[in-house]
């Protein structure tokens, strides 16, 4: 591939529609996410917060128990605890984003997510936490391609995660829990297909830009980042219903190999740590890494931070930040709220 072509890729923002690699079953997505961790007991639901309220809708007595929530987090976790009305406790952390929780909590619902594919919570904690009568949810859309992290098993322990975060579909999540003939989706789903049309368009125009380099369809790409947008607000003015995982990602999870999308992502973020000029930009050293996410960056201010963004969107380069927390977070969370203003994600994408 010429300079030129390799200039008009695209890294990071959503996944455009994939190419199909998969020739065995058992060597797709799809089978590595439903026979993992050597569990049989897992459902498939539209969202992420669709997965959270599905299972708080299973936990008896919510409404009069504590929810603890990490203080860093995104907006959607905390949409269906809110539209529940249950009572919301955020938890402090300690550098490099170690949850702080007190583990006198008894008979109440933990929250815990992985960051960015870093296990800091350890399973002995977690156990702890089952046996004093918590009910726990561990986030693991970061850590989604570490089957180790889903060992553990209890049936007042349940993993979720949001699909389409790591894998190139419309959209779609798991919940892995403990208990027999539990299901969670009943309607079909609805009102994905913007997200499906703006991946086949980001597809389209990818592979063109790639065969006329001087050629780019801006039109076409305005088209896709605006059935993008209205996609994601969409979710954010609707209330949460629980519905099925559209059958097109499942379609598209079981004709993708995941080893060779694993495979990808560790060259991608190995490549990073071994010719990044300052390593004191990393939040996490490398070997705390299980699930290659994405790639925290740290800078020293919410104004360097800008800059290097607009020095990667001008490469091509779209790099997120988890998460703007202004508004959401209470201002007491010192730490969470400096970080929030620092902190830039690199995509390691396969």
């Amino acid at each position: 591939m010429d300079r030129k072509k390799c200039e008009n890729r695209e890294i990071g923002s959503f996944f455009e529609f994939p190419a199909f690699d998969c020739e065995k079953p058992e060597e797709s997505i799809f089978y590595y996410l439903t026979h993992s961790a050597g569990r049989n007991n897992y459902s498939f639901v539209q969202d992420g917060r669709q997965a959270i309220k599905a299972v708080l809708q299973q936990i008896k007595g919510v409404r009069e128990k504590n929810c603890y929530l990490p203080a860093y987090l995104c907006h959607s976790i905390v949409q269906p605890f809110r539209e529940m009305g249950l009572n919301i406790t955020y938890y402090s952390h300690e550098h490099p984003l170690i949850q702080k929780i007190d583990e006198n909590i008894r008979d109440s619902i933990v929250l815990i997510l992985d960051y960015f594919g870093t296990e800091y919570f350890q399973t002995e904690k977690i156990k702890k936490f089952l046996e004093q009568g918590n009910s726990v949810i561990i986030d693991t859309t970061h850590s989604i391609l570490d089957e180790r992290r889903r060992h553990l098993c209890h049936e007042g322990l349940y993993y979720i995660a949001s699909l389409r975060k790591a894998f190139p579909i419309p959209d779609g999540a798991v919940i892995f829990h403990s208990h027999n003939n539990l299901e969670f989706g009943s309607i079909c789903p609805k009102n994905y297909t913007p997200m499906l049309d703006a991946m086949i368009f980001k597809r389209f125009y990818l592979d063109e830009t790639l065969k006329h380099s001087n050629m780019l369809n801006l039109d076409l790409k305005r088209r896709f980042l605006s059935l993008y947008t209205e996609y994601e607000e969409s979710k954010d003015k609707e209330d949460v219903h629980i519905s099925k995982i559209p059958l097109i990602s499942l379609m598209i999870l079981s004709n993708l190999r995941f080893n060779i999308l694993l495979e990808r992502r560790r060259q991608n973020i190995t490549a990073i740590y071994e010719n990044i000029c300052n390593n004191k930009i990393f939040l996490f050293d490398i070997e705390e890494i299980r699930s290659p996410f994405m790639l925290p960056l740290i800078l020293q201010n919410n104004e360097k931070r800008e800059c290097l963004k607009d020095l990667l969107l001008t490469n091509n380069i779209y790099p997120p930040i988890h998460w703007n927390i202004q508004g959401l977070i209470p201002k007491k969370f010192g730490y969470e709220h400096q970080l929030s203003s620092k902190i830039l994600s690199i995509p390691i994408d396969q």
